[in-house]
C-alpha cells in the first residue's frame, strides 16, 4: 500500500491507499509526529508520498521518521512543484506563489472535465480554476473555523461560538451565537457564488472537498461534486500518473 500524508498547517492526515481507494486514514498533531507515525501500520506501506506546508523542519522530521519506521525496500518521497506531471500546468502561476496542497487538490480533480473548479473548504477556503489542464488562477478567503474564531478573539463582546446550532435556512440570528453562526456560513456561500460567477469560462464541473465541504456543497448549485480524499488521490496522481 502507499502511505500518502498531507501535512498541513494544524494537522498531518494521513491514509494507507490500495486500488484506487482509502484503506485507512487518520490525523496526526505536530506536537505528537513520532509516536503517531509508530501507530500506523508499517508493514503493508511500501511508498511513502508526502505532501507539505508545513514548516520545513517539521516536513523533515516527517520523511526522517518515515525513514526509519520503513521497510529498507519504501521509497519515501515528496511532491515538488518543479516536477509536476505532463497533463497539468500552473500556467502563469507561480510555483512559489501557490500551496503545494492546493496543486494536489486540482491535480485529484482531474478528469471532471476540461473547464472545472476546485473548492477545498477547511481552515481556509481556497477555491481554483483549471482549463484544459492549466490553472487559471483562484482565491483564498477564511474558512469557517477561521472566520468565528477572528470574531471571538478581536470583538469583546463575543465569546465561545456553539458552531453546530444552526438553521439550515441561515436565517437572521435573535441572539450573537446565531448571529455569527450563520453571518460566517452565509459569507462563505456567498464568496463561493460570486467565485463561481467570476469564471472566465464554462464550468463543467465543482468539486469540493475539507471539513466543511459536505455541508458548503449542500448550498451550491446542484452540480457540485463532494470528494472529501480529493488531496490524498492528487498525491497519488502526482507519483502514479492518472
Amino acid at each position: 500500500m502507499e502511505l500518502l500524508i498531507d501535512f498541513g498547517n494544524s494537522l498531518l492526515k494521513w491514509c494507507l491507499w490500495a486500488d484506487e481507494r482509502v484503506v485507512d486514514q487518520g490525523y496526526i498533531d505536530p506536537i505528537a509526529l513520532e509516536s503517531g507515525l509508530r501507530s500506523i501500520d508499517w508493514s503493508v506501506v511500501h511508498l511513502v508520498a508526502i505532501c507539505s506546508v508545513s514548516d520545513p523542519e517539521l516536513t523533515h522530521a516527517v520523511s526522517v521518521y518515515c525513514d526509519s519506521l520503513s521497510a529498507s525496500h519504501c521509497d519515501v518521497r515528496k511532491m515538488h512543484l518543479a516536477h509536476l506531471p505532463p497533463w497539468f500546468s500552473l500556467g502563469s502561476t507561480s510555483a512559489d506563489q501557490i500551496g503545494i496542497d492546493r496543486v494536489a487538490a486540482m491535480l485529484g480533480a482531474f478528469g471532471e472535465g476540461a473547464n472545472y473548479c476546485v473548492i477545498d473548504a477547511g481552515t481556509a477556503c481556497t477555491i481554483d480554476f483549471v482549463s484544459n489542464g492549466e490553472h487559471q488562477g483562484g482565491y483564498i478567503f477564511p474558512g469557517l473555523s477561521l472566520a468565528r474564531s477572528s470574531l471571538t478573539l478581536r470583538t469583546a463582546r463575543i465569546n465561545g461560538v456553539a458552531d453546530r446550532l444552526y438553521s439550515a435556512k441561515l436565517e437572521p440570528g435573535r441572539n450573537t451565537q446565531l448571529a455569527v453562526e450563520h453571518g460566517v456560513r452565509m459569507s462563505l456561500v456567498s464568496s463561493c457564488e460570486r467565485a463561481l460567477r467570476n469564471s472566465s469560462s464554462p464550468i463543467d464541473a465543482v468539486i469540493v472537498t475539507g471539513g466543511d465541504g459536505e455541508w458548503l456543497a449542500g448550498h451550491l448549485p446542484d452540480h457540485v461534486i463532494v470528494k472529501p480524499n480529493l488531496v490524498f488521490m492528487g498525491i497519488h496522481r502526482f507519483f502514479r500518473g492518472l
